[in-house]
């Protein structure tokens, strides 16, 4: 098709100017002739002080390094190396990215150990860690709305992923347990580079990005980057389709030599046919669908295009200190119109349908502000960092809905009739929520080091929220909740202890706090959730840095949580009518993790890991519900493996070399919303292999589900939210630079 030959010629063009080298299987410009880094035994720089030396703009940049490694993270804001956090924390790299072809946060994060993804077949998905939510912060500053059901960027505009595991309220405020997602976007390259990619595969999944930047002036005080990238595809099931364009452009500006401002721009355009899955019989029990079944109506459809805007100043004081003000603006524009099961009788295959009408609007204006630097003192450096951040979410909707009880042609339909439903029944908009959303903090921490191999991490939170909902509907008065907390302070505790060089035992203990909307019997909103977690672990790094092994072992308690009393008319609330809570519910979620990341041997390139997860029910107001799994898609084992290979013929080979690569993603039985919705446990594999012609070009080919394993990828309840997972398909990728 047009998409693909079109980006085939941006492929080809210019490959002859430029020269490259190539590592682990990504092609980057030789600036000029030197002795080719070995990953493998490039020594990691040890200080913070070191860090900076390298230069403020590279950092923990992980572009065109071609490592799954890096030698700092940026989500704690003190540029520290993951041995030194006492956290479990992963990162993935660009590189890592480009060898298993991942182009959507949803594809990455599948990667990360320990985190679950979950589908809603609109173009967003949740994500979930150790039993709970993920929050997102990009480029470090937190966002208040979450990740779930928010569209995201194409990961060509990113540089890295750093995922914290368990709570990261000491710089995210109101928040799940289960952590947060730092979404890190790609910088202007310090030498002129470019390149651009091709990718097909099955089902017409066409994917491209075309990525160039460099000094914008010969001062060098002015540098640029632009990468575009599309997604034409369409998908295993019938009527599938999903269309994606980004732009993104960044200009890095140093009016001095202590002072650089970052200004971008990203523009999304986001058309999706909404999916909501395949039903389940009322036992619970499969059905056993072919995978190409499609349930929904001809005009399901979802559009929703996005811009963000982001500003950056950073200021190098001297001496180590810097301080940092990042400030980020995004907005977006929802329509959703679908048709899905209300009810369904695997028996004689038919069911009653609602049709959803929906508008939204969402923005998001967040900032935080911190310095950090080191102090010298009693023979020792210690670190500080203290700041701030604030966060205001926005969403105005208007929608209206039609089911089988007010529209008779909806009634007992098939799939068939289903689909040939006209768009004419759509519902005319009636009912409109606005909802603001406001949090704030300031937030303190010191690591300081008694003696030279133990690092005692102190820190604290004070943070804020608030949000208002209102609603109006044609036949009744206008709603209006409100939920204030304010003065919540949150402690922050850790411990590392450099038992030998390369190898870091470490402890830590972080609370949370969510808040509620529900109300008591006594009139007052529920207090917030509150949590807390305690978690140790080990961590090594070997082969001169270029491996990082991780093991850890956690328990998170969740209390307060709002039970529902069942025995008590609704007569709570601001209207007399809202069902009553009480704040005594509990949960629990405790495990272990093993993580193995980065290159053991010359070209081999791992990421492995194994999570064991037991999530239950303390108290939620139910006796016979008191220990039973409260995160039915999160498995109690969870095993995930990618490995690639280059064999090269001599030590800087450039030309003729081939590349392996493959791994697999294993886990034991989930259950959905619904607990008799379930299934057994599955293993899906894929292989790859590459080759790499010259210095200008690579092509490599991906197997994916390689036996064909029929699974759900996501488990709802009898009548949707139940997505197989992709049936055995293909991808071929072919990557130039110039």
């Amino acid at each position: 098709m047009q998409f693909g030959r079109c980006l085939v010629v941006a492929l080809m063009g210019g490959s002859a100017l430029w020269p490259v080298s190539m590592m682990a299987g990504e092609i980057k410009p030789v600036v000029q002739p030197k002795q080719k880094a070995d990953p493998a035994t490039t020594q990691t720089p040890q200080s913070v002080e070191q860090l900076l030396v390298l230069g403020r703009r590279l950092k923990a940049s992980t572009d065109g390094t071609g490592t799954y490694t890096v030698p700092a993270i940026s989500i704690n804001k003190m540029l520290m190396k993951l041995q030194d956090v006492p956290q479990s924390v992963s990162v993935l790299t660009s590189q890592q990215m480009k060898d298993q072809n991942l182009f959507t946060v949803d594809a990455a994060l599948k990667q990360v150990a320990g985190l679950n993804v979950n589908n809603y077949g609109d173009g967003t998905s949740g994500y979930t860690s150790r039993g709970f939510s993920l929050a997102p912060q990009y480029d470090g500053v937190p966002s208040a709305n979450g990740l779930t059901f928010v569209q995201q960027f194409d990961l060509a505009i990113y540089d890295r992923l750093e995922v914290a595991r368990g709570p990261e309220s000491l710089f995210q405020g109101a928040a799940s347990p289960g952590g947060s997602v730092n979404f890190v976007r790609k910088r202007p390259t310090e030498q002129f580079s470019g390149n651009a990619s091709y990718s097909y595969g099955s089902w017409n999944n066409n994917h491209a990005t075309f990525d160039i930047g460099g000094p914008l002036a010969r001062s060098r005080y002015i540098s640029g980057r632009l990468i575009v990238a599309g997604t034409d595809r369409g998908f295993f099931y019938d009527n599938g389709r999903d269309r994606r364009w980004t732009v993104y452009g960044v200009v890095d500006i140093r009016p001095t030599t202590h002072d650089t401002l970052t200004l971008s721009v990203a523009s999304q355009s986001n058309e999706t046919r909404r999916f909501m899955g395949v039903p389940r019989a009322a036992d619970g029990s499969d059905l056993k669908y072919a995978r190409n079944t499609w349930t929904g109506a001809n005009f399901n459809s979802v559009h929703a295009p996005m811009t963000e805007l982001s500003a950056q100043w950073e200021h190098v004081f001297g001496h180590g200190w810097r301080a940092l003000v990042n400030g980020r603006h995004r907005s977006t524009d929802t329509a959703f119109q679908y048709a899905y099961l209300t009810t369904w009788n695997s028996t004689t295959q038919r069911g009653n349908v609602a049709i959803v009408n929906t508008k939204y609007a969402e923005t998001n204006n967040d900032v935080d502000g911190y310095v950090t630097g080191p102090v010298h003192l009693f023979g020792q450096t210690h670190s500080l960092v203290f700041g701030g951040n604030y966060s205001r979410y926005i969403y105005n909707g208007a929608g209206a809905s039609v089911t089988s009880s007010t529209n008779k042609m909806l009634q007992n339909m098939s799939l068939a009739d289903m689909n040939g439903l006209s768009s004419a029944l759509l519902p005319t908009i009636t009912s409109q929520t606005y909802q603001p959303m406001t949090q704030w903090g300031v937030y303190g921490q010191a690591r300081i080091k008694p003696v030279h191999n133990v690092a005692i991490m102190l820190g604290g939170r004070v943070s804020g929220y608030l949000s208002q909902t209102q609603t109006r509907r044609p036949t009744t008065l206008a709603m209006t909740t409100r939920i204030d907390q304010s003065g919540i302070l949150l402690p922050y505790m850790g411990a590392t202890w450099n038992i030998v060089k390369n190898i870091t035992a470490y402890v830590s203990y972080v609370s949370t706090f969510e808040p509620q909307s529900s109300w008591t019997l006594s009139g007052d909103q529920l207090q917030p959730m509150r949590g807390k977690q305690l978690e140790g672990g080990v961590k090594g790094d070997f082969f001169h840095h270029g491996l990082s092994v991780s093991v850890a072992g956690f328990r998170i308690i969740n209390h307060n949580e709002g039970v529902y009393l069942s025995s008590v008319n609704p007569i709570c609330g601001p209207s007399g009518t809202s069902s009553c809570y009480a704040a005594t519910g509990q949960t629990r979620s405790e495990g272990a993790e093993v993580e193995v990341l980065g290159r053991p041997l010359q070209g081999w390139d791992i990421n492995g890991s194994y999570t064991y997860n037991k999530n239950f029910i303390v108290n939620n107001g139910t006796a016979s519900e008191a220990g039973l799994v409260y995160a039915g898609n999160s498995p109690r084992n969870l095993w995930k493996l990618w490995t690639h290979y280059r064999f090269e013929p001599y030590a800087g080979a450039e030309k003729n070399i081939w590349s392996i690569g493959g791994g697999f993603n294993a886990q034991t039985g989930t259950f959905g919303t619904t607990r008799i919705v379930r299934q057994t446990g599955y293993v899906v594999a894929s292989a790859q292999v590459g080759y790499q012609w010259n210095r200008y070009l690579a092509l490599a080919a991906t197997l994916n589900n390689l036996s064909n394993t029929r699974y759900y990828e996501r488990l709802g309840n009898t009548r949707f939210y139940n997505y197989y997972g992709a049936p055995r398909n293909f991808m071929l990728t072919l990557r130039s630079n110039f």
